[in-house]
């Protein structure tokens, strides 16, 4: 009589692991995201046939509405090109996957800084600009200007360009 009361009990335990695992789907929590909901800390890096591309940090990233996010405390970091942009924040359209960058913008490399108050990524295009004036202080060079038009490796900037340029007497 205990062996069947042990084998019943035993089936029926089965049967509710089962069940349980079988609607495990249905009680998952799903996260949504609603106006003014944030995250902090958050790091994307974008990878091409396993190369990182670029890098971009936020100390917090705030859902303004459906499309666009509030990023404070931006960070992209691009290594093939040794080049890290800081600013204090930017607005980040995620149906069109533009960004704009605001706000004490600094991007350094090894050879140059770029300083400028804000800048505009146009996803579609793969281009960035600025009708701000931008300086690129170089370790023997300084420019400025007005209206920065850039695409991959090539920067133009369009107004009041006004360059500088160090020579060492010595040499």
């Amino acid at each position: 009589m205990k062996k069947i009361l042990f084998l019943v009990v035993f089936i029926c335990f089965c049967v509710v692991i089962a069940l349980i695992l079988e609607r495990e789907g249905e009680y998952k929590s799903k996260v949504n995201l609603g106006e003014n909901s944030y995250m902090d800390d958050v790091n994307i890096i974008q990878r091409k046939e396993g190369v990182v591309k670029w890098i971009l940090g936020s100390r917090r990233a705030v859902f303004v509405d459906q499309n666009n996010v509030k990023l404070i405390g931006l960070r992209i970091t691009f290594p093939e090109k040794e080049l890290t942009l800081n600013s204090d924040g930017g607005m980040y359209d995620i149906e069109k996957r533009n960004l704009a960058i605001d706000g004490h913008i600094k991007a350094s490399t090894k050879d140059y800084d770029i300083v400028t108050d804000k800048l505009f990524w146009d996803a579609s295009k793969n281009e960035l600009f600025s009708d701000q004036k931008v300086k690129i202080i170089g370790k023997k060079f300084y420019v400025e200007g007005n209206d920065l038009n850039a695409t991959n490796d090539r920067a133009t900037l369009n107004n009041n360009v006004k360059a500088i340029f160090y020579y060492d007497r010595k040499n």
